[in-house]
């Protein structure tokens, strides 16, 4: 049996190329085996956005006024119960503060009207009072006139000289003039004339009455 001749160079080539490759197979990793094969892939570039946005807004006003909130986390039920409460006693006190304004404001209206109505009857007892006085002063000066009316001209002329001029001038200007006359003819003359000035100007204006040069005595 001839065996294939083989040449040195040859067999060692051959030998470095196996030392070579065992080398290389035992420095790569041992990667292990999984059954279930990969792990999916899940893509959560979107996760930020949809976070935030599920995030309420800072600065919501509270549902209940006075309650404490806390981010996304609502207070225990007793603390809603107790802000309500709150709310309720702030109402009624405020529905009982304006209940008395309001029977404050009928009792000053129901004094005023007891005012007015004495103010009313004050009024009309001073009115007739003034009526009774005016009657019996109206009564007085007829009868006054009624006296002088029954005297002689002359004598009632000398009265009325030494009389204070406005009593003179009251009885005189309400007699009838054909009554009045006679008795002013009596007069003594400055006095006639100052009698007569005053009955011409006591129905002009006061402004416009001009009682220069009226000697009384």
């Amino acid at each position: 049996m001839k065996w294939p001749q083989v040449s040195i160079g040859k067999l060692l080539w051959g030998g470095l190329g196996l030392t070579l490759f065992a080398k290389a197979a035992t420095s790569l990793p041992i990667v292990p085996f999984n059954p279930t094969g990969p792990e999916p892939f899940v893509l959560v570039a979107g996760s930020t956005e949809t976070e935030n946005e599920a995030t309420p807004e800072s600065d919501v006003p509270p549902i209940v006024p006075g309650l404490k909130q806390s981010g996304n986390v609502c207070e225990a039920p007793e603390e809603v119960m107790l802000a309500l409460e709150e709310q309720r006693k702030l109402v009624k006190a405020q529905e009982s503060e304006l209940e008395a304004r309001r029977s404050e404001i009928a009792l000053a209206r129901e004094k005023l009207d007891i005012e007015k109505e004495g103010l009313n009857a004050l009024k009309a007892s001073i009115e007739e009072l003034l009526a009774r006085v005016e009657a019996a002063k109206t009564d007085d000066l007829e009868r006054l006139i009624a006296f002088y009316q029954n005297m002689k001209p002359a004598d009632a002329a000398r009265i009325m000289d030494d009389m204070d001029i406005e009593t003179t001038i009251m009885v005189l200007g309400t007699m009838k003039p054909r009554v009045a006359a006679p008795i002013l003819a009596k007069m003594s003359p400055v006095r006639t004339r100052a009698v007569s000035k005053i009955i011409l100007e006591r129905s002009q204006l006061p402004g416009d009455q001009d009682l220069r040069g009226v000697r009384i005595d």
